[in-house]
């Protein structure tokens, strides 16, 4: 006996709603597996590390080895989300003293530092910053470092395509890359979908001293971004993505070109160069935890510091260190100083550490 077509209507619908709830669970999984939930850590490295307090949230680090100062960026992103921004600083350390952290004099008169960058060349020693004067905009700020230290404002670099600046490597007085974490501005309702559907509408930006382009499109969040020492290749991370991005570069145009890319456990911030030219980064390796610290100061992020070498158009990746989260949550930036030791910021703690990492 037939049934009849009310009967098929509804087994369609039934079908159809099945069908739509498996798609959600796939997804929420497939989500909660990328973001690291179900993850077993084992902390190690972390065991030779001394706190150096005075900072709301030190995001970024960068290194003066010609002075033995850490440039470090310290700005409330917890107050800037409500909605109450505070005055942002950027501290200078000493790191052979390990005195006190010292805020660095500055003539801009709104300053909520992200990502920074250091350009050093022919006696002109230029620190990038990249700025948000409001919680939904985001400029690079250049300043010329004079003694003391102290920060001359030099220019501010704006523009259409840079929508959601985070960080920024310099590779001329007045040239950069900045990485665009995101296509959709703080706040709206797209960003929630960008973010957690994990999709591909971040990239690099380039600045060539009088315009701005996007260099590379299509990325997932991307975070950090760095310049190898000889200026031939660009390194890029992703957050939601979780990869480790390596760009032939173009000095004379800026273009460029992938080379390698690495797909990671962790998602991946800030990205720092040693001498040897590996690259040190600091990483979220359950970005949900990460997602609930900064809302609560109490709820503990893991930390991890990766390092990676790039030879022959290939990455390898190591684990240098991980902690739980109670020494240190939600690292965002890990320095090479020299011999093993390793200088490490998160995005909202009150301090860093001087970590001797083996």
């Amino acid at each position: 006996m037939v049934g009849s077509p009310a009967m098929s209507r509804r087994r369609i619908v039934l079908v159809a709603v099945v069908v739509l709830l498996l798609a959600v669970v796939g997804l929420v999984l497939d989500t909660l597996a990328d973001a690291g939930a179900f993850r077993t850590l084992a902390p190690h490295g972390f065991e030779q590390c001394t706190k150096v307090a005075g900072f709301t949230g030190a995001e970024d680090l960068v290194f003066d080895a010609s002075t033995g100062l850490a440039f470090i960026s310290s700005n409330d992103f917890r107050a800037m989300e409500a909605g109450a921004p505070k005055p942002g600083v950027i501290f200078s350390w000493d790191v052979a003293a390990k005195g006190a952290p010292k805020p660095v004099p500055h003539d801009l008169q709104a300053l909520h530092p992200h990502g920074l960058g250091l350009f050093v060349r022919d006696g002109l020693k230029r620190l990038f910053v990249v700025n948000h004067p409001t919680r939904t905009s985001s400029t690079v700020e250049l300043f010329d470092v004079l003694d003391g230290p102290t920060l001359k404002h030099v220019r501010t670099v704006e523009a259409p395509e840079f929508v959601s600046l985070n960080d920024v490597a310099p590779v001329g007085p007045e040239q950069f890359y900045v990485t665009i974490d995101a296509g959709t501005r703080a706040g709206t309702f797209g960003r929630v979908v960008e973010t957690f559907a994990r999709m591909p509408w971040s990239g690099l930006g380039f600045f060539d001293g009088t315009k701005a382009s996007v260099a590379v499109s299509g990325l997932r969040y991307a975070n950090g971004v760095a310049v190898s020492r000889d200026g031939a290749t660009v390194f890029v991370s992703e957050t939601t993505g979780r990869r480790l991005l390596a760009f032939s570069r173009d000095a004379a145009t800026g273009a460029l070109t992938e080379r390698a890319a690495l797909m990671t456990q962790a998602g991946l911030d800030n990205i720092s160069i040693g001498d040897d030219g590996a690259l040190f980064i600091g990483a979220h390796p359950k970005m949900l935890e990460f997602l609930g610290h900064a809302k609560d100061p109490a709820h503990h992020s893991p930390s991890q510091v990766l390092r990676a070498t790039y030879t022959n158009g290939a990455f390898e990746l190591g684990d240098v260190a991980l902690d739980d989260g109670a020494l240190l949550s939600g690292s965002s930036v890990a320095v090479p100083l020299g011999s093993g030791r390793t200088l490490i910021g998160s995005v909202f703690e009150p301090h860093v550490l001087d970590c001797q990492l083996r």
